[in-house]
């Protein structure tokens, strides 16, 4: 009787080991025969889950983002406005050994992104649904009194955009500058000046 194999737990194994090896080697480092490897699985078994290494590291920066909204949406609870806005922030900060590991994904994938105009547009649309979302807790902590009338939360949520970037950047490159309690403290500090 043929083994029954679970594919999507397959596909989570591939991305998994996709999300191991780019955390120690990087991206360049990371082939289709060394993803394999660390699955433990056949090199021909990654064809039919995906095509080509760029298939995969889509996948692995998908899941990141689908990763930190679970995240969000487990912890926002019902918070409103500066209170929601801090806690999605939070849970995309690198602050702890597992998004960590997401920075490192993600900034290696931007790399790869800056030349590939399919990554590239992917990144665009999963950015544009973050600040789409910062809008909307800016506009509602204005309209709570949260934060200034005056406020202009494009530019705020410009801003935020900005530093999630950098403090995903500083902290893979180096840990000093990305101790947890100071890219709190940073983040807190800001939302304090929106009132």
């Amino acid at each position: 009787m043929p083994k029954i194999v679970d594919h999507a737990e397959r596909r989570r194994t591939i991305v998994q080991a996709t999300w191991r090896l780019i955390a120690t080697q990087g991206i360049r480092a990371t082939t289709m025969r060394e993803i394999a490897r660390e699955a433990g699985v056949a090199n021909g078994t990654l064809v039919p889950y995906f095509t080509d290494k760029d298939a995969i590291l889509t996948a692995a920066f998908e899941h990141v983002f689908a990763a930190t909204n679970d995240r969000f949406a487990r912890a926002r609870s019902n918070q409103t406005g500066l209170a929601a806005l801090r806690v999605m922030l939070i849970e995309i900060f690198p602050l702890d050994g597992e998004r960590l590991l997401e920075a490192r994904i993600v900034v290696a994938f931007w790399e790869h992104a800056a030349t590939d105009p399919a990554l590239n547009q992917l990144h665009q649309n999963t950015m544009a649904r973050w600040r789409a979302e910062m809008l909307g807790y800016l506009e509602e902590a204005k309209r709570e009194g949260q934060a200034r009338s005056d406020l202009d939360t494009g530019l705020v949520a410009d801003q935020l955009m900005a530093m999630l970037n950098g403090v995903q950047v500083l902290t893979v490159l180096s840990s000093d500058l990305g101790a947890a309690a100071r890219l709190t403290a940073m983040l807190d500090d800001f939302l304090t000046r929106l009132n």
